[in-house]
């Protein structure tokens, strides 16, 4: 189903050609040759695969500003990835043979890019997604992956940080998002106290932020006490690549890169980064490849993804906090922090509510994962806006029940 609205996320309609016009440009500067372009992944820069007559071929990835974009979709924060990158590679040997390299920086008065080797990959999930098992390839992967981020990366460095975390981070990144979901999405849903999804009777997510904006009270047992090494704070699936299989199963290291990070230079908590993995198994992912089935029954709306997540998806969803828990760095990390699981789990649901914004902000073009029909934005919004809902409500009633979110209650909502 398409839902019936007069506008969706518009743009100057010259944008398009501004982009075409400086990667040409780009190109040029560079002596290359402009292949393939790259249409996937969950950011709005425009990425293209640059032939060099001499030399390996790069990628180049330039973002033109755009009003109205979220912060993490914007030009500002374009520009603090490009210092994020160069801060991890200078400052972690240990990380830098596997950290997105920089090869060119340019910056215009609205738009900024960067180039970087291109290397032939596929994302982490991509087995799972063709239904190998999980053990064979992405857990043995994940596991090394994640050890080396957490263990060189997080653990590098760490500072106390008091109370009130998670209202400032999370509820109030949907607080300055959600003027974009009023714009396009159905009053029902953004305006109304109650929202209804698939059966469950949910309260208004804007209202639930403000309210832990005004009395964080009620996660003030889940806040961190501590914030480590800002490694990625963006780090879905598609920000994994597995460049190097031998290289990553054997005792060599690399064998993967790391790209895309959010742009913060500041001291961060891991649970943002790694409750984003988890969103890309739970929707995210296959949402944006298939698109999602809404139907709407009196006030009840029903949400589910097009033709059903992939199997293998569920697993690694249900299985990613024990495979965390068996890595000794992850170990290290929590050992003292009691609110960890629940505060990846009310992550979970903030990025879904987060993610239902960015789909109005990027104006990528996207298909269909068996069709070459265009996936309108508008439903990738309310796809992602309803899971967060659910997610969220259910997350809260937890709190407010038991003082946590439990992992397996919270996935239920997946059927």
């Amino acid at each position: 189903m398409t839902l019936q609205h007069e506008t969706g996320p518009s743009t100057a309609p010259d944008v398009g050609e501004e982009e075409d016009a400086l990667l040409a440009e780009l190109a040029g500067r560079l002596g290359g040759t402009l292949a393939d372009e790259l249409t996937e992944g969950g950011s709005p820069a425009r990425l293209a695969k640059l032939d060099l007559p001499d030399g390996d071929p790069q990628v180049i990835k330039l973002l033109v500003d755009i009003p109205g974009a979220v912060d993490g979709h914007d030009l500002e924060s374009f520009r603090v990835k490009i210092q994020q990158i160069e801060k991890i590679r200078d400052e972690i040997p240990a990380l830098r043979g596997v950290y997105t390299e920089l090869s060119h920086a340019f910056h215009g008065e609205n738009w900024a890019a960067y180039t970087m080797p291109f290397y032939p990959n596929q994302d982490i999930a991509a087995p799972l997604r063709a239904g190998e098992d999980i053990e064979k390839r992405y857990a043995p992967q994940l596991r090394t992956i994640l050890s080396d981020l957490i263990g060189e990366g997080h653990l590098r460095d760490s500072a106390e940080t008091g109370p009130g975390h998670i209202s400032e981070v999370h509820g109030d990144r949907l607080i300055r998002r959600f003027w974009l979901l009023q714009k396009y999405l159905p009053s029902s849903l953004v305006d109304a106290p109650e929202i209804v999804v698939n059966g469950v009777t949910c309260r208004n997510p804007l209202q639930q932020a403000q309210r832990l904006l005004d009395d964080p009270r009620l996660t003030s047992g889940i806040d961190p006490k501590r914030l480590y090494y800002p490694i990625h704070g963006d780090l879905n699936t598609r920000n994994i690549l597995v460049t190097d299989e031998a290289a990553l199963a054997g005792a060599d290291t690399g064998g993967y890169r790391i790209i895309d990070p959010r742009g913060t230079l500041g001291l961060w908590d891991p649970a943002y980064d790694l409750s984003k993995i988890l969103f890309s198994f739970t929707v995210w992912d296959a949402g944006l490849r298939k698109g999602f089935r809404l139907e709407r029954q009196d006030r009840d709306w029903q949400v589910a993804i097009d033709g059903g997540n992939y199997p293998a998806y569920r697993s690694a969803a249900d299985g990613l906090l024990g495979l965390l828990r068996g890595l000794p760095e992850f170990r290290r990390l929590t050992e003292n922090d009691r609110g960890w699981e629940s505060r990846y789990l009310i992550g979970h649901a903030f990025h879904l509510l987060g993610e239902a914004a960015c789909r109005l902000s990027d104006i990528k073009k996207r298909t269909g994962e068996d069709s070459e029909d265009q996936l309108d934005p508008v439903d990738l919004a309310t796809g992602h806006y309803l899971y967060g809902v659910l997610f969220l409500e259910d997350a809260i009633r937890q709190l407010e029940a038991e003082g946590r979110v439990d992992h397996d209650a919270a996935l239920s909502h997946l059927g």
